[in-house]
């Protein structure tokens, strides 16, 4: 068995131990960072075209990323390699949003300067990642606020008592001691925060402008778990190669 990965880091090593480990035979997998690219040309911390890459593919090989592009999915599948990509595996997204969620609540229980349940804490957005943060922050006795478009979510949250608003509703925000963000675009006025409010973002980009009071946490299971999130990424790709349920 041949394993080569692109780029570097913690995760990517402990996804080829895990991947070592689970199969045996005379495959060549070739597995790719999380996001794959960032560009759409590059493979994400190499200077590895990804057309670079599907030449590499042959007919039986396994090639595994996260967000990979549909022009290389289409021909990696043609040249007759199996292609796992995480952002379309359901349990590997699940288990990387409890992971970002847990680690998000340890940074606050470590550098906030009061104890959770002596704040109320703004959540925007309400998808894996959000629905976590309400857990794991109502077991340690925050005052929580979700704020979401859906209504949806909102009659939901309603039903388990938890407070949802609007993003617009600029009286609510006005009463948080921390905001988390979770959306991948802006959705909240920070100018309606008070002084005192910290904002935690967690969406890829440059959501807010810069600001004091902002703490940008992207890549939380990576630079947090690189050990546990390479070995989730491993796995996703062996349940692939095994034909288990995604």
């Amino acid at each position: 068995m041949i394993i080569r990965t692109f780029g570097g880091g913690r995760r990517l090593s402990e996804c080829e131990r895990t991947v070592a480990l689970g199969l045996f035979g005379d495959k060549r997998i070739f597995i790719t960072p999380i996001p794959t690219t960032r560009d759409k040309i590059y493979i994400t911390g190499s200077d590895v075209r990804l057309t670079e890459l599907l030449t590499m593919l042959r007919s039986g090989d396994v090639v595994a990323g996260y967000n990979l592009p549909i022009e290389f999915l289409t021909i990696a599948e043609k040249k007759g390699a199996l292609v796992y990509d995480g952002a379309t595996d359901e349990r590997f997204l699940k288990e990387n949003a409890e992971l970002t969620a847990r680690g998000t609540v340890g940074y606050i229980l470590t550098h906030c300067d009061r104890d959770i349940s002596d704040m109320s804490v703004g959540i925007v957005g309400y998808g894996r990642i959000g629905s976590d943060l309400v857990r794991w922050l109502l077991l340690y006795g925050a005052k929580i606020r979700v704020f979401t478009n859906r209504d949806q979510v909102m009659e939901e949250l309603g039903r388990m008592e938890i407070g949802a608003s609007y993003p617009y509703e600029s009286d609510k925000l006005s009463e948080l001691d921390l905001l988390i963000n979770t959306a991948p675009a802006r959705q909240i006025d920070v100018s309606h925060l008070s002084e005192k409010c910290r904002i935690i973002d967690l969406a890829s980009g440059n959501i807010f402008d810069p600001d004091d009071r902002l703490i940008k946490l992207s890549s939380v299971p990576e630079n947090y778990y690189p050990i546990t999130s390479g070995r989730l990424y491993g796995e996703g790709i062996l349940r692939k190669v095994r034909g288990e349920q995604q």
